[in-house]
């Protein structure tokens, strides 16, 4: 038996302003870690927002266990729920301890050396404030200050794109191992190939696929997942390929990839309704084509 997603969005579509820019986007955050996969302006940290209460959809609704969140005993959910954002986050006033004693109640403050030392630092850098800190233990303070509360789930945004690579692979251990749930909101393929069971690929506001990270990442079947895989610099490999940027097509105008697509025809110009391929779900009219091509790779 499946058990309930913590979170879902059931066709939520968000905006600011009156305008949308996140459409009808249904997904399960279910165990084993979810990612959101997509470039900068894709709408995850807009749907991140709405997962976490801060923004409250157009239309459709965010689901919290059997409630909608407007419904939800908001006290059970901020003690369910726990974001960790950049290690920028941080109030560079406040020293460490305070920061994590922040989420504490006042009879459990004690806490604050037992909670540096399981993200593994040193309890004595509790005096201390972010500025003195590295990248690494600012991000490791922000796990801290999250995990303070003992959450069901974690919604992680690019909790390592401003690390080093050392740095980050220390960090990443860390999450791996925490036992906790996460949906973790990147552009950064290794990282989700990592951390996340199931992934979903965003693309201008849209999900365009849907499916395990692993047969997603190794046989995508929507030309944007593809272009995401590949421009990855692999050791050895071909170099990127390179295609002119260009914006989405305007809501309503068919395919919002077709103006990046290299495989666009005259049926992109309807857009394609989601769909089950293979084991995924993809909104793609030449999703067999580029399976297909992905399978003769592999092959």
């Amino acid at each position: 038996m499946t058990a309930m997603p913590l979170l879902r969005a059931e066709r939520v579509t968000l905006g600011y302003g009156g305008r949308a820019v996140v459409h009808e986007v249904s997904l399960d955050v279910t165990e084993g870690g979810v990612g959101l996969i997509g470039e900068s302006g894709s709408g995850k940290t807009t749907l991140a927002r709405a997962f976490l209460g801060l923004l409250t959809p157009m239309s459709g609704n965010i689901w919290y266990g059997n409630q909608t969140l407007k419904k939800a005993d908001l006290r059970a959910f901020r003690r369910d729920v726990q974001p960790v954002f950049q290690a920028e986050s941080l109030d560079p006033r406040m020293r460490v301890g305070a920061s994590v004693a922040e989420a504490l109640p006042r009879a459990e403050r004690h806490r604050v050396p037992e909670l540096l030392g399981q993200v593994g630092l040193d309890p004595e850098l509790a005096g201390r404030r972010p500025h003195q800190l590295s990248g690494g233990q600012r991000q490791r303070v922000v796990i801290a200050r999250a995990l303070a509360v003992s959450p069901r789930l974690l919604i992680l945004d690019e909790p390592t794109s401003a690390l080093d690579v050392t740095v980050q692979a220390r960090v990443l251990d860390l999450l791996a191992g925490l036992g906790t749930e996460r949906l973790l909101i990147t552009h950064n393929l290794a990282v989700v190939r990592r951390l996340c069971r199931t992934s979903h690929v965003m693309f201008a506001g849209r999900l365009v696929e849907s499916g395990p990270t692993a047969d997603l990442l190794a046989r995508p079947a929507h030309p944007y997942t593809r272009a995401l895989r590949d421009a990855v610099p692999r050791l050895g490999g071909a170099p990127p390929r390179a295609r002119g940027r260009a914006e989405a097509a305007p809501a309503g105008s068919g395919c919002p990839f077709r103006p990046r697509c290299p495989l666009a025809v005259a049926a992109c110009e309807s857009a394609p309704e989601p769909r089950e391929l293979d084991g995924r779900r993809v909104a793609c009219h030449r999703a067999e084509d580029v399976l297909a091509a992905a399978v003769g790779e592999v092959s």
